[in-house]
């Protein structure tokens, strides 16, 4: 449809290849796939972007998958983005 932005999907996994596998089972979808390596940048990014959802690992450096989720609660701005944790334990 035009006027319509492809729908962004936030990974975030310190891991590369964990990316990697979460990008290759995403590549069909008609979604931009936007990586972070940490918590802390994934909000970042947040800040700058609008997600319609976040791959979200649960362990992740500096501040764990759960921390960022309950940030992300916190912010009007991205209280509603769907959050799926992901982990590869």
């Amino acid at each position: 449809m035009a006027g319509q932005e492809t729908p962004k999907v936030l990974i975030v996994d310190a891991g590369p290849k964990n990316r990697l596998a979460l990008e290759s089972v995403l590549a069909s979808l008609d979604v931009e796939l936007i990586k972070a390596e940490s918590g802390n940048e994934a909000l970042v990014k947040m800040i700058h972007d609008d997600f319609a959802l976040v791959l979200l690992d649960v362990q992740t450096p500096g501040m764990d998958g759960i921390e960022v989720a309950r940030l992300m609660r916190e912010r009007v701005a991205t209280r509603n983005i769907p959050i799926v944790f992901v982990t590869a334990i």
